[in-house]
């Protein structure tokens, strides 16, 4: 068995050693998924005193009163489910367009089960460093959140969450739970960045040229992601608190039948539509809300059309 150092997921343990850095008064929670689910990386928190929470994927063997013990072990996720019922909450699902990676969903709301309790991490059986350290057992809780009664032919939502913080009640496992559905909203960032921006493949000559261009291109996909994110949550926010009266207005004139212009701006919600459909967003009664990667390339456009509308203006 490799060592964690020659592993890929090393990288994990390195982006958890630069947390040291922040200033002493920041609050800093590593939230991972699945792929952090490892021994040495719970051991490096514990030794860091950071805080992290998990996504589990492995449904290891808990509570081992010895290395090599197997007799009255215990299975994560049998000994949390065997916790009583902290209680219930429902949240709302959104609908999902189905692709080739992923199944379809239809919007509901799913009324989640909360259990939570902790638990002893016991070091791998085979990890190599047996032979140069005593590993310590780690304490750690775990929350389950599972939906009770899904739909006909819905997949259940469900959450197994593993974390260093303690957890005394439901409001300490539910404010877990949130911290880690924040975790897409990271994904969905970098997925502008890297799918939108294609900043992995740019070629600059220098560091510091790479470094003032993805700091350009950060600030950008903030903006485009924080009015996405505004226009589900608070729909009816005027557009001009976000967009400039030229961006708006071209955008608007453009989108009319007759072409006429407007003095009144209009909300959030309805301007992101005009520019998701500028990047090949159909509108149909049907469809989902538009993505980053839609709105991204219709921002682009609408960036150009600004532009003209500005020297149409200027004539």
């Amino acid at each position: 068995m490799l060592p964690v150092e020659k592993k890929e997921s090393y990288r994990w343990i390195k982006a958890l050693h630069s947390t040291k850095n922040v200033p002493a008064k920041t609050r800093v929670i590593t939230v991972c998924d699945r792929e952090c689910d490892f021994y040495d990386f719970f051991k490096i928190a514990h030794k860091n005193d950071a805080a992290v929470l998990v996504r589990a994927s492995q449904n290891r063997t808990v509570n081992r009163g010895s290395r090599y013990a197997e007799k009255d072990v215990q299975k994560l996720w049998a000994y949390i489910r065997s916790k009583p019922t902290a209680g219930k909450y429902p949240i709302n699902i959104s609908t999902r367009q189905k692709t080739k990676h992923c199944k379809g969903r239809k919007e509901r709301t799913a009324q989640m089960e909360v259990k939570f309790g902790k638990f002893k991490m016991n070091p791998p059986r085979n990890n190599p460093k047996h032979k140069m350290e005593v590993l310590p057992d780690i304490h750690m809780y775990a929350i389950h959140a599972l939906e009770e009664h899904p739909p006909a032919g819905e997949d259940a939502v469900e959450w197994m969450l593993l974390t260093n913080q303690p957890i005394n009640n439901l409001a300490e496992a539910r404010e877990r739970v949130r911290w880690y559905s924040h975790r897409w909203r990271i994904e969905m960032y970098f997925k502008v960045l890297k799918s939108g921006f294609h900043v992995e493949t740019c070629r600059l000559g220098t560091a510091d040229r790479l470094i003032c261009y993805l700091t350009v291109m950060s600030i950008v996909a903030w903006r485009l992601f924080m009015v996405t994110l505004i226009a589900r949550t608070n729909p009816t926010v005027p557009c001009s608190e976000f967009l400039s009266e030229l961006e708006w207005t071209a955008l608007m004139v453009r989108s009319s039948r007759d072409k006429t212009l407007s003095t009144t701006p209009p909300t959030i919600a309805e301007v992101l539509i005009e520019i998701a459909k500028l990047g090949g967003y159909l509108a149909r009664k049907m469809d989902g809300p538009p993505g980053t990667l839609v709105l991204w390339r219709g921002w682009k456009r609408m960036v150009d059309i600004a532009e003209g509308w500005e020297m149409a203006v200027g004539l």
